[in-house]
């Protein structure tokens, strides 16, 4: 709650967040760099530039090159063989039903591309839980630039202001803020502690109702 108001809408990032695929997803562009030719690198080396937009341009910034669709068809393939390990995080299905009964409106913001993310959410059967979702070609500015978050508000018809959005990284607590979004940490598989801020902290899913007043 803030300022006496409650987020009527609540956003959410996927990857870290809403499913558990912050060991696979890293692992999929590794073995496709590898496997298109480009350097060995870690899911590391991956995490780290996640924000930088969706599938082909990270795809790029590893090879050093623009790339093919074809290529990109390859990423395609190895992330179809390694999605059905994938998994919703314990208590998510639950929360959004939650929040969705009270009358919330609930979205995903994500930089991954519309078919990677759609695919998560068919896999891990969430899809007909979402309302609306903005993906990495959906925006300009990637993260932590508010750009797809306000997307995502209009998408619901929520202003900003009654709106929350609930991630694992800081460049989302940031874009929260930069949005005018209650900012909250979804910290229950965070890779990366957070500095103290004005965001609110959900050590399990079952917390954001609470966060977000519902």
């Amino acid at each position: 709650m803030r300022n006496g108001q409650t987020p009527r809408g609540v956003v959410f990032d996927l990857d870290g967040t809403l499913v558990d695929s912050m060991d696979l997803m890293p692992q999929v562009y590794a073995d496709t760099i590898r496997r298109l030719g480009g350097p060995v690198v870690t899911g590391d080396d991956i995490v780290a530039v996640w924000n930088r937009g969706p599938t082909p341009v990270l795809l790029s910034h590893f090879l050093q090159r623009s790339v093919s669709k074809a290529e990109v068809a390859v990423f395609y393939d190895n992330l179809d063989a390694a999605m059905v390990h994938l998994q919703a995080f314990d208590g998510v299905r639950e929360m959004l039903e939650h929040l969705i009964c009270h009358g919330y409106r609930v979205g995903v913001f994500t930089h991954a591309t519309r078919r990677a993310a759609t695919m998560a959410l068919q896999v891990t059967r969430l899809s007909l839980l979402i309302s609306a979702m903005v993906c990495g070609e959906d925006v300009e500015h990637g993260k932590p630039h508010p750009e797809g978050l306000r997307k995502a508000c209009g998408a619901l018809d929520v202003t900003a202001q009654d709106a929350a959005y609930v991630g694992d990284a800081p460049a989302d607590m940031t874009c929260a803020v930069q949005a005018g979004c209650l900012a909250v940490h979804a910290a229950w598989d965070a890779r990366v502690a957070l500095l103290r801020g004005t965001h609110l902290t959900a050590q399990h899913p079952s917390d954001v109702p609470r966060c977000v007043g519902a």
